[in-house]
């Protein structure tokens, strides 16, 4: 097990990924002021004039949560395997029809994602991929079985070693990331671990893997990275289907969903229902896409 190093987090820390290049960059839709919009908003003002005030805040916010709920955020009911209800449900779908197929779990934690694959598509060969020590001695219990490779490492776009930080007083927590902003916005006392790092284009070449059936990503605010670290094979088309998070941790790295639309150019991206199914996000819009509350993403390639 590798020693742990604590200090307190007092910054920013990473700054995240240089500015994309404009001409390559998706964009959101112009304001416009046609007619319909103008009767619209006639109509509407009245409404919101009677709604909008201090006095209806309790109300405001119940109505924000709900509507939040019923667009697919902050849906993180538990289901019956470990995972939320709405992976599980979405996953029951998608993975019986996978055969023989090759599976990544990469931030697979204690092995409950990687155990409803193997439940799910027991002939598929599983890659689990979990850097930190403490929690990849339980991983190794858990979810060691036949065509299972459960791999010590952390996933991001560049090859080597990285420290992995987690919370001081919950060291081996499901919120362990290698951005150090990541776990410190919400507790300036943590520590951390040297960890060895891969990419996805790394370990495919490494591990003579052509085709990727099936890709989930959850490392706390580094999930950009680890699809910069697949370029090679997601321009190829070589990864059929993903899922990742956004989620709060991505204020701290300065990541916006528009950069995953960016990489994942090619993709359908969709927004994860509690029914498992998937609600289309037909293009980029800033006001629907830009939310920083957890939800999970499935990207589909298309053709």
């Amino acid at each position: 097990m590798t020693s742990a190093t604590r200090r307190v987090f007092s910054g920013t820390g990473n700054e995240g990924p240089p500015s994309s290049i404009i001409s390559q960059a998706p964009t959101t839709p112009k304001f416009t002021n046609g007619t319909l919009k103008k009767i619209v908003a006639f109509l509407a003002f009245p409404v919101f004039y009677a709604l909008n005030r201090p006095s209806l805040q309790i109300l405001a916010e119940l109505a924000y949560d709900f509507a939040l709920r019923w667009n697919g955020f902050a849906i993180g009911f538990q289901g019956r395997h470990g995972l939320s209800h709405a992976e599980e449900r979405f996953l029951s779908r998608r993975l019986p029809a996978i055969a023989n197929g090759v599976l990544f779990d990469v931030g697979a934690n204690h092995g409950s994602y990687t155990r409803f694959l193997r439940r799910l598509s027991p002939e598929s060969r599983i890659h689990a991929f979990e850097p930190h020590p403490k929690t990849f001695a339980s991983l190794q219990q858990r979810a060691a079985g036949p065509l299972v490779t459960l791999v010590n490492m952390a996933v991001s776009d560049c090859g080597g070693t990285m420290q992995l930080y987690d919370f001081a007083n919950a060291d081996g927590s499901t919120q362990a990331s290698l951005a150090q902003a990541s776990v410190g916005m919400f507790d300036p006392d943590i520590v951390s671990h040297a960890v060895e790092v891969t990419t996805i284009d790394a370990y495919m070449a490494k591990a003579g893997i052509d085709v990727i059936d099936f890709l989930k990503i959850d490392t706390e605010g580094f999930d950009i990275n680890v699809l910069r670290g697949a370029k090679g094979a997601l321009d190829k088309g070589a990864i059929k289907t993903i899922q990742f998070e956004f989620v709060p941790a991505d204020i701290a790295m300065r990541v916006t969903m528009r950069d995953f639309f960016e990489i994942l150019h090619g993709y359908k991206l969709f927004r994860l229902c509690l029914n498992g199914g998937l609600m289309p996000l037909r293009h980029y819009d800033v006001k629907r896409c830009e939310v920083y509350v957890t939800h999970n993403i499935v990207a589909l390639r298309e053709g």
